[in-house]
């Protein structure tokens, strides 16, 4: 593999650790789940069980999502991994050391695969839902994370999920995609009184190995998308798909970015483990409590996306402490490994990801399509009232 085409420090990858810097004040409730014993009847399954890093830092419980009790987890078996699992083995069973929680959580996780396959499968809804991937960081992880999110709801649900490129300008979604669009976004949104069928809009999309269906940028420039362009372009692929994944891009004042504001079910928000990157996470949760009504319940509710691209990391908990103060619950929260197959900066495919990427983005995918029914719920519920 050509060394160029990495992220900056991933040949560290296999060994990095997170950075240390001053102590952070960990909330009382916090500390004390660090010295509570793991629990033996019911597990919260987490996002970042795969990143030893973020495992090991017991302040912080990335992507704790409750969704499923885990009575049968046989919890019980001696410790298979780590220096519990070790001894265990030297010593030809005479000791049977009980597994360590983040072996607790890592087997909780495999164990819920089918429980989060199970619900994103078999959720269903009255009209297309929108999911909004915002940063304004550049090198945030939001195509990456557009694309794995579309892939694992495509492949589980058969398909029926779009991610689609709403930057202002031409962005990177159609390049870190597979296969070569003859039309994509900037085509759509000039042809749309034209585009009546599934098969015609179909024309506009590139389907992946997932089978999830992309809508990108071609190799030929395009003028900038208004906000018009997208609610249009939202509404026509809504009649036709059962979600849509949104790609934005860097200006959150931009037309084109408030029209994707106004056809979003669920945020998600991808960072990078950077003061700067999470600072302007944390920037657009506060421009979007500035907006107010549906923008400020999508600031609440909003699913972070912490990712890992190799370099020297800042402290798990030091991040989750600033969303914290935000609001932001630490069940909200995900962290997915370093993955070299998005480190290239290539083409992504879902075969090629890591198990650990692929089961974190599962759980991921499970929150979003669990946030997408609670807000649907609640949206119908006010409806009828009305």
């Amino acid at each position: 593999m050509n060394e160029d085409t990495r992220f900056a420090g991933a040949a560290r990858s296999g060994q990095y650790v997170e950075q240390e810097d001053a102590p952070v004040e960990v909330p009382a409730a916090k500390a004390s789940d660090a010295e509570a014993p793991a629990p033996e009847k019911e597990m919260k399954v987490t996002g970042s069980v795969a990143e030893e890093s973020a495992a090991a830092d017991t302040s912080m419980k990335s992507g704790a999502l409750s969704l499923y009790n885990t009575d049968e987890l046989e919890v019980m078996q001696p410790a298979k991994e780590g220096a519990r699992g070790f001894w265990n083995k030297a010593t030809g069973g005479l000791l049977s050391l009980s597994p360590a929680r983040k072996e607790l959580e890592a087997r909780a996780l495999v164990n819920n695969q089918e429980q989060f396959e199970a619900l994103i499968r078999q959720s269903t809804w009255t009209r297309g839902v929108g999911v909004l991937i915002a940063n304004k960081k550049g090198n945030a992880g939001k195509t990456p994370t557009c694309l794995s999110l579309a892939a694992i709801l495509a492949s589980v649900r058969g398909g029926s999920v779009a991610a689609v490129e709403f930057t202002d300008d031409k962005g990177q979604l159609a390049y870190r995609a597979e296969g070569d669009p003859a039309l994509g976004v900037g085509e759509l949104a000039r042809d749309l009184k034209k585009v009546n069928t599934q098969s015609q809009l179909r024309g506009y999309t590139v389907t992946q190995t997932s089978f999830a269906s992309v809508i990108g940028s071609t190799s030929r420039s395009r003028p900038p998308l208004t906000g018009q362009d997208v609610t249009g372009v939202s509404h026509l692929i809504d009649d036709y798909f059962t979600m849509r994944l949104m790609d934005t891009g860097n200006q959150y004042s931009s037309s084109a970015f408030t029209g994707a504001l106004s056809v979003t079910d669920v945020l998600v928000i991808p960072t990078m483990n950077s003061m700067d990157s999470v600072f302007d996470a944390l920037e657009l949760l506060e421009f979007l409590e500035q907006r107010g009504g549906k923008s400020t319940l999508l600031a609440r509710t909003a699913i972070i996306v912490r990712l890992s691209d190799g370099r020297p990391e800042f402290k798990a908990s030091r991040i989750a402490n600033f969303f914290l103060e935000k609001g932001i619950t630490d069940k909200q929260i995900f962290a997915v490994p370093y993955d070299e197959h998005i480190a290239e900066r290539g083409e992504l495919s879902l075969k090629k990801l890591a198990e650990p990427t692929r089961h974190a983005f599962t759980a991921i995918a499970a929150a979003v399509v669990a946030q997408a029914n609670k807000t649907i719920t609640e949206e119908s519920l006010k409806e009828n009232k009305s």
